[in-house]
């Protein structure tokens, strides 16, 4: 291998090795088209992609020798200290080093040296990290409230653009509720959902097929009950309707199809999946038409926002770090923590009570020690 060969076709001979080693052990076996699926699917394409990037800025854009030492990728994070941001510039290094160990044997991500760079960057540039602005509920009502309004409105017609504000209630609704990720949303298939309309009120179990903690793609299931306002359980019910016009979504031809599709501007539904990267456009979208039709609505939210929105939501309803994180599915409690603890502030806490005390004080003194009629009937 050169030390100036191309990542493509570098990364087209790791995969044709693992191709070839499957196909070692049991040629022309039935099942080895299968095999060759799932070692397929094991592989997460945003994790390439993001490779790839990473290679090709380091490559094309800074022109560093490639593959690289230790002192090249050193050289490579100080060119772009202070101008990019800290997380990128750790992301980027251990691409490129997980790259090198699979390819080469060798990781000059896990050397001294880069170890030691990325020390004294983080020391010099490293910023707290800023987190994506929580959607409030009453921002999420007035939104949902909009988009039904355009649906009811434009029902019919015969673009049939309304589809657009179904589809997009209803997944505003299920990454708020369920506390969705923009990667899990969009990985959703009908087929994931389990809706129970027997119950007393119905419920929705919907199946997370991959999510960012979930390393061993597992999935996990969560079960919502209708709620009494903001549903997702009928937003999506209708969404549902209005893409397949009643048809049974049980069929083979359109249970594996997505959950939510793009629509175009005549209102026809594709059969691919939507990009996790287009959630935020279809969120400002919204928003920015949801303000020129006089909702007042904050600027600047994201996909996350729905995330930080519902687990602000069930902080303020009491909502324990341990429920919070089963149900939005985080692992380590360091991330519920962010939540926690943006709502509280000690100073706060403690000067509140200390005005507290000092009034409550300042009554005693007032009435030299006779209890007040107020006081007494709040004994009794």
């Amino acid at each position: 291998m050169t030390r100036n060969g191309s990542y493509e076709s570098q990364g087209n001979e790791r995969k044709r090795g693992l191709e070839d080693e499957s196909l070692s052990h049991s040629p022309g076996h039935p099942d080895q088209s299968k095999l060759n699926k799932y070692l397929e699917a094991a592989r997460s394409t945003n994790t390439e992609i993001a490779t790839a990037n990473a290679i090709k800025h380091y490559r094309e854009v800074y022109k560093g020798p490639f593959p690289c030492t230790p002192h090249d990728l050193s050289l490579y994070l100080s060119h772009y200290a202070g101008t990019l941001k800290v997380a990128t510039l750790e992301q980027r290094r251990s691409l490129i080093g997980k790259w090198h160990e699979e390819m080469t044997g060798s990781n000059p991500n896990k050397s001294k040296l880069v170890l030691e760079t990325m020390r004294g960057i983080r020391k010099f540039h490293n910023a707290s990290q800023k987190q994506a602005n929580a959607l409030p509920l009453d921002t999420l009502r007035e939104t949902v409230s909009f988009l039904a309004d355009k649906r009811n409105r434009q029902e019919g017609a015969a673009n049939r653009e309304w589809r657009r504000y179904s589809r997009d209630r209803a997944m505003l609704l299920t990454a708020f509720w369920f506390g969705l990720r923009g990667s899990e949303l969009v990985n959703i298939r009908l087929s994931h959902l389990t809706f129970d309309w027997r119950s007393h009120p119905p419920k929705l179990t919907v199946m997370i097929p991959t999510s960012k903690a979930d390393r061993s793609s597992s999935g996990r299931e969560v079960t919502l009950v209708a709620l009494s306002e903001l549903c997702p359980i009928y937003a999506i019910s209708e969404w549902i309707e209005d893409r397949f016009g009643g048809l049974d979504i049980g069929s083979e031809t359109i249970k594996d199809q997505f959950l939510f599709s793009k629509v175009d501007r005549w209102g026809a539904v594709w059969s691919d999946g939507l990009n996790s990267n287009s959630i935020n456009k279809i969120l400002k979208r919204v928003f920015d038409e949801a303000r020129e039709n006089g909702a007042h609505i904050p600027e600047h939210f994201s996909s996350h926002s729905m995330r930080r929105g519902v687990s602000d939501w069930l902080i303020d309803q009491g909502a324990s770090w341990s429920q919070l994180m089963h149900w939005v599915g985080w692992r380590d409690v360091r991330s519920a923590r962010k939540y926690v603890d943006s709502k509280e502030s000690l100073p706060s806490i403690f000067m509140d009570n200390n005005q507290r005390l000092s009034v409550e004080q300042s009554n005693k003194d007032k009435c030299h020690g006779q209890p007040s009629k107020i006081g007494h009937d709040e004994n009794r």
